[in-house]
């Protein structure tokens, strides 16, 4: 039976930290191993964590929730990095624009799915990131649209390619040559990053242009 997804949580409102701590503690495969109100707190807490819950605003004495995000990603690079809040930005995860796998993005709301959220955290504390395609209307429809250019292969050779593996296993998994599989790769990151930016790691892009997609049309994605 695998373990619980380990928890580190982070609000600096009392009230909403001990309201969504309770929330959290109730989730299905979630283990709260810390629930703290700043980044003191959570850079002095040494449980062992897979993913970091974290609400952006922090207070003036704190760090915000990103750069607490990757304060904690120096000491463990494996730990994921989900972080909370009312207002979106695409470079949320930092690196100059670059995306960064295992860090992802929920919309801060009094109706959170509790469904959805563990999915993200479960999904996030594997490697993967998500982004609310409703916190940014200008992006979400144009990452289905592209999703419907890739052929039956090519979605199922990025299915395998969102679970972090390479293109020689994704060719044994599927019983192709691994020289095709690099050449549909090559085309789907065509297709699904159309404009890379200076410094652009074109499959962690895809991948994330492709979990974006999929999150529009289903939740399919993130089902463990």
């Amino acid at each position: 039976m695998p373990r619980d997804t380990r928890l580190l949580y982070v609000e600096n409102d009392p009230v909403l930290r001990s309201m969504m701590t309770a929330l959290l503690t109730g989730l299905d495969g979630i283990k709260v191993v810390a629930s703290v109100s700043d980044s003191t707190e959570a850079l002095a807490c040494r449980e062992q964590m897979d993913v970091a819950l974290l609400d952006w605003a922090l207070g003036p004495n704190s760090l915000n929730g990103v750069q607490l995000g990757h304060a904690l990603r120096e000491r463990d690079d494996n730990v994921g990095i989900v972080i909370l809040s009312q207002h979106y930005a695409w470079d949320f995860h930092g690196a100059n624009g670059r995306v960064s796998m295992g860090w992802s993005y929920v919309e801060k709301r009094a109706d959170i799915d509790t469904v959805y959220l563990t999915k993200v955290l479960k999904a996030t504390a594997s490697g993967l990131s998500v982004v609310e395609p409703a916190m940014d209307q200008e992006q979400a429809p144009a990452s289905v649209e592209r999703l419907g250019l890739l052929s039956v292969r090519q979605r199922q050779i990025m299915s395998l390619a969102a679970t972090g593996i390479d293109a020689n296993v994704i060719a044994e998994r599927i019983g192709l040559a691994a020289v095709t599989v690099r050449k549909e790769l090559s085309e789907c990151y065509r297709i699904l990053v159309p404009d890379p930016g200076p410094g652009t790691d074109l499959r962690t892009a895809a991948v994330v242009a492709w979990i974006e997609g999929r999150r529009v049309t289903s939740m399919d994605a993130y089902d463990n």
